[in-house]
């Protein structure tokens, strides 16, 4: 007799937005070591330079008007959890008052970049909350906490550093994930080697996913309120499209080839010569050498033996050709779904090794938007005997790296909570 599954109730409800802003969109941060806090924190003069240095250099990552005027207004209080360490409060000409933290401190002063770093880097890479918890000490919930709040971020804002860099061509897809005993959803977008939306529903429908989506729309156009994506490649699934193009009237969907290609490749798996021979039209430089391939493919298969499976996906390739052929008037368009099944593999091994997702909508979104945000920002494995020209996905994407550390790195793209101003473009 089988067990009756336990689940626990949860809240899948995504709620409104807050209209009160939060703390974190009141700091910035700029790059610093605890040797240079130790060192000049207390100095007036040498922050002052220190902080117009870093406005002229990067513009996007500091307050509006910033270059108006501004003036310290001493620090405040002694962190309870950091004991030592003090914000600097900054007040702008127009009188809106910020507060200014060392990129050493990690938000909400939960600890300082050095003693986290090495455990966030594991957690990037899907190591679960208790072997952190082994490893480092502190509790499961500790970890968990980290990420969760790093996921308060926007995390195209974070990711991106001024309008011209939002990709002109995204792909989006959703994981089927286990969520305490029932099926979620999470609506990924990717767009320029990197994950810029991430949004958990219980609902697979256009209504839902419209709502997930509309997260990443939400973010993009925060940072550029004229934002319209040229494309979007999805697979077949008729929700997600329309989702798409009613965030962005102006969306031209691209169907994904792979999806078509593997549908065929799982009913013969041996059949190698008509697995090349599809790759062969699919490598077609002109949509008329497109349609030509694909034509002379239908009639290579016309002579064939097939099973009435693989005649069915082959007929279903071939009824898509003109939708497949709409790639070619959009140059740099994904014409397959790699761009975000790549890091949805990643997602699909993080929420393996967590054995599903069993925190409530809010809590669990947010702690996989953090992930996001590590995944975007970790280094890159090192290469023998090669320089790597970008450290990070997020450098590849922005072209900005604010220090050589990657979790400093991080902590000053979460200025402001990743309110990316339109940058001049780099």
């Amino acid at each position: 007799m089988d067990a009756e599954k336990k689940t626990r109730h949860v809240d899948r409800e995504r709620k409104s937005d807050d209209s009160q802003e939060s703390r974190g969109a009141k700091q910035f941060v700029i790059p610093m070591t605890q040797q240079d806090y130790d060192e000049w924190w207390d100095d007036p003069k040498q922050v002052r330079t220190v902080l117009e240095e870093f406005a002229r250099n990067h513009p996007e990552r500091v307050p509006e008007d910033f270059d108006q005027g501004f003036a310290l207004h001493g620090m405040g209080r002694e962190s309870s959890k950091l004991p030592g360490i003090r914000l600097r409060k900054v007040v702008l000409i127009s009188g809106e008052s910020f507060w200014l933290r060392p990129s050493f401190v990690f938000s909400y002063m939960m600890g300082t970049v050095d003693e986290l770093e090495y455990p966030l880097l594991l957690a990037s890479y899907g190591v679960p909350a208790h072997l952190l918890t082994r490893g480092f000490g502190h509790s499961d919930m500790f970890w968990q906490r980290h990420i969760e709040r790093l996921g308060r971020n926007s995390l195209v804002g974070t990711t991106v550093c001024g309008a011209d860099q939002l990709p002109d061509h995204l792909a989006a897809d959703e994981h089927h994930a286990d969520w305490v005993g029932e099926t979620g959803y999470i609506a990924t977008t990717a767009g320029g080697g990197c994950i810029l939306g991430i949004a958990l529903t219980d609902g697979a429908d256009e209504e839902h996913l419209q709502v997930a989506y509309g997260v990443f729309a939400k973010e993009a156009r925060e940072v550029d309120p004229e934002y319209a994506p040229e494309t979007v490649n999805t697979d077949g699934w008729w929700a997600t499209q329309n989702a798409f193009q009613s965030l962005f009237a102006t969306v031209t969907v691209i169907l994904c080839f792979l999806h078509g290609f593997l549908k065929v490749r799982d009913r013969c798996r041996k059949s190698h010569e008509l697995h090349g021979r599809i790759w062969d039209v699919y490598h077609a430089s002109t949509a008329e050498e497109f349609r030509r391939l694909m034509n002379e493919l239908k009639q290579w298969c016309s002579e064939q033996t097939f099973t009435a499976a693989v005649n069915e996906m082959l007929a279903k390739l071939w009824k898509r050709m003109e939708a497949y052929a709409i790639a070619y008037d959009h140059p740099g368009c994904h014409r397959t779904s790699n761009a975000v099944d790549r890091p949805m593999n990643r997602l699909r091994r993080l929420v393996y090794a967590g054995r599903g997702l069993h925190g409530h909508q809010d809590s669990s979104e947010k702690r996989l938007r953090g992930w996001a945000l590590l995944l975007n920002f970790r280094p890159f494995a090192p290469r023998s005997n090669t320089t790597r020209q970008h450290v990070s996905l997020a450098h590849q994407l922005n072209g900005k790296c604010y220090h050589q550390h990657w979790l400093h790195n991080l902590m000053i793209a979460t200025s402001l909570m990743g309110a990316s101003k339109n940058a001049p473009a780099i």
